[in-house]
């Protein structure tokens, strides 16, 4: 009998990169794998399977093992589809964020929220959380709970507000054996030794911004009295780590303050190694410094963070995009952000005006979403053609849904990368994947 023969394809996520005169990185974006080659033996631009499978068949074995080369059958894009449905639709876990207040105790000039004086979750508000938080968490599906403090600074009126609904949330998952988690994104100034005894019973962690080095940090965060904030800060970071509490430093650098990251390191450079493991650096540039994706500022950040990685820093590296099962919160289904207001969101990263909302919850604390907007936004992801056929999709996605919303009506790529500006992104992975195994 005649042997069956498979038919074979190159994937659709593949990139081919050349690193120098004699050798290319093959890369594929579904799986992550790379491979390297000599560029005498392969030439994507004139090359079929069937003649490298008969020219080299080590190379070939190799190219299926990184699914480089897969069977015909295989319909690539409906199983990232199903990776991002896998990874969106998680029924287990439930992700709740809350703004207990819109207002803040500093002014940064790049803040996006329109700051509400006066703005307090008031009692009805924080009874219908409550309320929905006990019926989210009688749900036999859901096994973990985060809960999330956003705003405004979350820290204001924490013992009427975020005290008490850590507490409630806390009695019912230990009734109900859930586990949970808390999470904070804060300034940090309003910390002090009470509410980080308190917090530290939990697990919880904290994201707390620094804007570059002491003097730069004081020229944009500074309090009423024009005293800088920056001293404050780094004291109630030591606070958190030393009681065990998890801190992302997110530092925001900007053309202006990029020369002060160094100093930095300076207030973090006594903590011995069991003290490194509760805190994370995270470098974002400020998003209206942005004028270029690659200019003497984003080479420079580069350096700073190999700096913080060789002083045995766990740096994040949040500037290559998620790969598609790393989504942001905003895009599970089992996620809800409720304002101080009863308004509902879906994203941290707009403003919380009226017009932006999904929904609102009611006095029985349950949400009444806006059906249309929900159902557009749940389906924007890979919505466009140029998202179905691109090479860096797995990594992508096409963005995130509430990006991919906001660019639902155009055929561009959302993020409007290049060929050129997709191959630094691969270069980029494959640097920080080469620098994890050998550190």
């Amino acid at each position: 009998m005649p042997l069956c023969i498979k038919q074979m394809k190159f994937s659709i996520y593949n990139s081919a990169i050349n690193i120098n005169d004699k050798h290319s990185l093959l890369y594929n974006s579904f799986t992550g794998m790379f491979v390297v080659v000599r560029n005498r033996l392969i030439n994507f631009n004139n090359l079929s399977v069937e003649k490298l499978s008969e020219e080299d068949s080590v190379l070939y074995k190799q190219l299926i093992d990184a699914s480089i080369i897969i069977e015909d059958y295989i319909d690539e894009f409906s199983l990232l589809k199903d990776r991002i449905n896998n990874a969106d639709n998680n029924e287990h876990e439930f992700i709740l964020h809350i703004n207990p207040i819109l207002d803040c105790n500093f002014r940064c000039w790049y803040c996006y929220e329109k700051h509400i004086t006066n703005s307090k979750m008031d009692k009805d508000v924080l009874n219908s959380t409550l309320k929905y938080i006990s019926t989210i968490l009688q749900k036999p599906s859901i096994k973990s709970f985060e809960l999330g403090f956003f705003g405004g600074e979350p820290l204001f009126y924490f013992n009427s507000i975020a005290k008490k609904i850590i507490s409630h949330t806390n009695s019912l998952c230990k009734k109900l054996n859930k586990d949970l988690h808390i999470h904070f994104t804060s300034n940090g100034a309003l910390l002090n030794d009470e509410i980080v005894a308190f917090l530290s019973n939990f697990s919880c962690g904290f994201q707390i911004t620094l804007d570059g080095g002491k003097k730069m940090h004081d020229q944009t965060r500074f309090n009423k009295n024009n005293t800088g904030s920056f001293d404050a800060i780094i004291k109630n970071i030591f606070r958190l780590i030393n009681s065990g509490i998890d801190v992302i430093v997110r530092i925001n650098y900007t053309r202006e303050n990029i020369e002060s990251i160094y100093t930095i390191y300076e207030s973090f450079k006594t903590l011995n190694d069991s003290h490194k493991k509760f805190i994370k650096f995270d470098f974002q540039r400020v998003w209206q410094d942005r004028i270029d994706r690659f200019d003497k500022t984003e080479d420079k950040i580069k350096e700073i963070r190999q700096f913080f990685s060789k002083e045995n820093f766990n740096v994040l590296s949040n500037y290559i995009p998620h790969d598609v099962r790393n989504s942001c919160y905003g895009d599970k289904i089992n996620h809800a952000l409720i304002n101080y207001n009863g308004d509902v969101f879906s994203c941290t990263a707009r403003d919380f005006t009226f017009e932006n909302r999904i929904g609102f919850i009611d006095y029985d604390g349950i949400i009444h979403y806006n059906n249309p907007l929900s159902y557009k936004r749940n389906n924007s992801k890979l919505s466009k053609s140029i998202c179905q056929k691109c090479r860096i999709a797995p990594i992508c996605g096409g963005g995130c849904k509430q990006r991919a919303l906001e660019a639902f009506d155009t055929e561009e790529c959302t993020f409007a990368y290049s060929d050129e500006e997709i191959d630094n992104i691969i270069m980029e992975i494959f640097e920080l994947s080469f620098c994890s195994i050998n550190k």
